[in-house]
C-alpha cells in the first residue's frame, strides 16, 4: 500500500489538521502560544506535515524520516526568512537565523525523544487516507 501524502489532503483539511507545536498531553493554551510563537521563525516548516506523519505511522524509520523533514524545513526556514530590520533589511536574516537554528534543534530533540511516547502510530502497515481523517479530526 502507498503511504498517504498530505498532498492528499484538501486545502482546507491542511489547514486543519494536527494540534501545534507540542504533545497531545500538553494543556490547549500552551500549545497554542508554542505555535503561534514559533510561527515567527517557522512559516513554510508545517508541524501539520509532521503530525500527518506521525498519524500515518509506520516503523522507527517512518518515524525518524519525518522528524529529519521537520528539521530540514525548520532550517531552511531559519535562514531565508527576513525579519522586520528596517536599518539593514539585507542582514536581518542574520539576527534570526541563530535563535531560529538553535529553536529547530530544541523542537527536532523535542520531537526525536519525546515522539516515541504516544504520539507516533507505530504499526505494521500505513494508515489509509480514510484512517488518518477519521481518527485524527
Amino acid at each position: 500500500m502507498c503511504r498517504p501524502s498530505f498532498s492528499d489532503l484538501t486545502p482546507v483539511q491542511q489547514k486543519r489538521f494536527g494540534n501545534g507545536l507540542g504533545p497531545y498531553w500538553l494543556p490547549d493554551p500552551l500549545r497554542r502560544f508554542i505555535t503561534q510563537t514559533a510561527s515567527w521563525f517557522f512559516r513554510g516548516a508545517s508541524w501539520r506535515h509532521h503530525d500527518f506523519g506521525y498519524a500515518v505511522g509506520g516503523d522507527r524509520w517512518d518515524r525518524a524520516r519525518c522528524d529529519l523533514k521537520f528539521l530540514k524545513a525548520m532550517l531552511k526556514d531559519a535562514v531565508t526568512q527576513k525579519s522586520g530590520w528596517a536599518v539593514f533589511p539585507q542582514l536581518a536574516w542574520l539576527m534570526k537565523a541563530p535563535p531560529a537554528i538553535a529553536l529547530s534543534l530544541i523542537f527536532y530533540l523535542a520531537v526525536r525523544i519525546g515522539g516515541q511516547f504516544g504520539s507516533f502510530e507505530y504499526r505494521g502497515h500505513y494508515a489509509t487516507l480514510q484512517e488518518v481523517l477519521n481518527t485524527y479530526r
